[in-house]
């Protein structure tokens, strides 16, 4: 008996991927995160810094306070990797890297916004979703199912 165990789903080679897609991809990325005020631009970074998955690297700087980010961004179409909640299987998109951690689309433009606006928050609402609802175990039996939901 085989099977597989996935802790970040996404997080794997992104097969198949361009470099062209990658372009395509960081250029509306840049342009949702004018959409959620916060203008900035793009530029390649040499080919080294590529995480060698299909992911391609890319320095991100706001315009407002010039913060840099590196993002390392999937090859893939588009509408294989722009996750933003709205009746899409979370679990068929590959993760983005912003500074090495990993977030699915919707996730990593939060990385770009102030420590305490509402989307850095617990129970942010994904964009035609349902507010995320988190369930804090608090010394329940784990066999029995107990669980506390606030």
């Amino acid at each position: 008996m085989s099977f597989s165990i996935s802790i970040n789903p996404g997080s794997g080679p992104a097969l198949g991927a361009t470099e062209a897609n990658a372009a395509s991809n960081i250029r509306q990325f840049v342009a949702d995160l004018g959409e959620r005020g916060i203008p900035a631009t793009f530029q390649r970074e040499e080919e080294e810094y590529d995480y060698g998955d299909g992911r391609y690297a890319f320095t991100v700087t706001t315009s407002e306070d010039d913060v840099e980010f590196t993002v390392q961004m999937p090859g893939l179409p588009l509408d294989r990797v722009r996750w933003l909640g709205q009746d899409q299987d979370i679990w068929q998109f590959p993760r983005l890297y912003v500074d090495g951690s990993s977030w699915i689309w919707y996730f990593a433009l939060n990385q770009f916004e102030d420590d305490d606006a509402p989307s850095r928050q617990p129970n942010n609402t994904v964009r035609g979703g349902e507010p995320y609802q988190f369930t804090r175990v608090t010394g329940a039996d784990p066999e029995a199912g107990d669980r506390d939901d606030d």
